[in-house]
Order: structure tokens, then C-alpha cells, then sequence
């Protein structure tokens, strides 16, 4: 009984507060709108394709020992393409408008297991320049692998394009104007617990009961001004 009596008031809680928590909601989700559209700057993100295969004669069987001695170099070489080795040739080509260590936190290597492909990502404002260090810096490794390694073993999959259609990618601009709709309603429930927290008004023959700590034996049901004007009317009429 006394759960359903819990859930009852909260839902009489809500209902009474839907307007704080819609208004908190709204609110929440108009400045981020706001943030988003207004002050936070996109970023943009290319991505090329290089793979590790020497070539070979044609009708030359690939060796299993060949394609496992490629993958082993994969780790070898995506340390290789953030050295500054490479770095300082990118940023040169670029008129050191970027720094090594800028072009280290924009680069992103990785590949997947057993592959010996490497995929290179670079995140910038600039959708130009995204792509435009993207294409260098896997150049300026290609060019520089042979000198390294003594070996010439790099193939470009597929190089980076610019495409005036591109997308950001950060900031998520659906996801965070979620999350900000889901705070504001968070925030609009919690000032209604507080309200009520701080609310002494006696609402309930229950709060009565729970304050004097004695049995309620009749309640008087509260009369709106104008029924007390339909009465009086009504009276004035019999007497007339």
C-alpha cells in the first residue's frame, strides 16, 4: 500500500512539474545548440591506405615466410610514419605551418590483426590540410622506407581526397545535443526533489497523519470562488 502511495505521488510530482522539467530540457538543449553552431570549430579527418608487400617477379609464388616477414615489419613501420624522421620532412613540405609534435597528436596509425595494410588518419580544421598531410606524410614515408630499411616494400592502396561534401567528425553534434536533453531532464527532476524537499505545505490527509501523528476522521473538500457565486446566485433567484 505504502508503495503504491510512493508511486502515486511521484507521479503526481511529474505532473506537476512537467513544465520545469520540458523548460529544463529545452533550455539545456538550446545552449548546447548554441555552443555547437555558434563557437565549437569542426574537425575533419582524411585517411589513405599503404600496404606492406615487396614485389615480386610475375609467376613468382608468394612465399607463406614472406607475407609473415611483411607482417612483422607492420609495427616497425607505423612507428616509422610518427618519427620525426618523417615528421620534420611533412611539416617542411608544409612550411612549418604544423609543428612535429601538432603533427603527432593529428596523425593516427593503426592496422588491423594479421593485415598487412596500414591505415593512416589525420584529424585537422582544415579539411585541406587533413588531406594534404595525409598524402605527404605517406610519400615522404615511402620515399624514406628504402633508405631505412634498405628495402622497398611500400604500395599506396588508396591516397586521400579532398571532397567538398566532407563531414566533421567531432564534435558528434546529434549525440551531444542528446546528452544535453538528457542532462537538462536530469536537472529538471532534481530541482523538483529539492522543491518538494523544501515544500512544509501539507498536501495529503497523509502528510497530516504523518506530521500530528493522529487518524484523519473527515477532510473539507476546498470551494472555488465561483461555485460560491453559482450558490449565492442561486439563492438570490429563489428569493426573488
Amino acid at each position: 500500500m505504502e508503495e503504491t502511495m510512493n508511486v502515486k505521488r511521484l507521479w503526481g510530482l511529474l505532473k506537476k512539474n512537467k513544465w520545469l522539467i520540458f523548460m529544463s530540457t529545452c533550455v539545456c538543449v538550446l545552449l548546447m545548440s548554441v555552443y555547437l553552431y555558434a563557437f565549437s570549430v569542426p574537425t575533419y579527418q582524411s585517411e589513405t591506405e599503404v600496404l606492406i608487400n615487396q614485389s615480386v617477379p610475375e609467376n613468382t609464388v608468394v612465399q607463406s615466410q614472406d607475407v609473415q616477414a611483411n607482417l612483422q615489419l607492420v609495427n616497425t613501420y607505423t612507428s616509422i610514419i610518427t618519427s620525426p624522421r618523417i615528421l620534420s620532412a611533412v611539416s617542411a613540405i608544409l612550411d612549418d605551418k604544423y609543428s612535429i609534435k601538432e603533427l603527432s597528436n593529428m596523425i593516427n596509425v593503426s592496422n588491423a590483426s594479421d593485415s598487412q595494410v596500414i591505415r593512416i588518419q589525420v584529424q585537422s580544421k582544415n579539411p585541406n590540410d587533413a588531406v594534404k598531410i595525409a598524402n605527404e606524410t605517406v610519400r615522404v614515408f615511402k620515399k624514406e622506407i628504402p633508405k631505412i630499411m634498405k628495402i622497398d616494400n611500400i604500395s599506396v592502396l588508396s591516397p586521400a581526397f579532398y571532397d567538398s561534401a566532407m563531414s566533421p567528425v567531432k564534435p558528434h553534434q546529434s549525440l551531444m545535443l542528446v546528452v544535453s536533453g538528457l542532462f537538462g531532464l536530469v536537472i529538471g527532476i532534481i530541482i523538483m526533489f529539492v522543491r518538494d524537499l523544501f515544500d512544509r505545505s501539507i498536501k495529503s490527509k497523509e502528510d497530516v497523519e504523518a506530521i500530528l501523528n493522529l487518524p484523519v476522521l473527515s477532510m473539507i473538500s476546498e470551494i472555488k470562488e465561483a461555485d460560491i457565486q453559482k450558490f449565492k446566485n442561486k439563492r438570490r433567484k429563489r428569493k426573488g
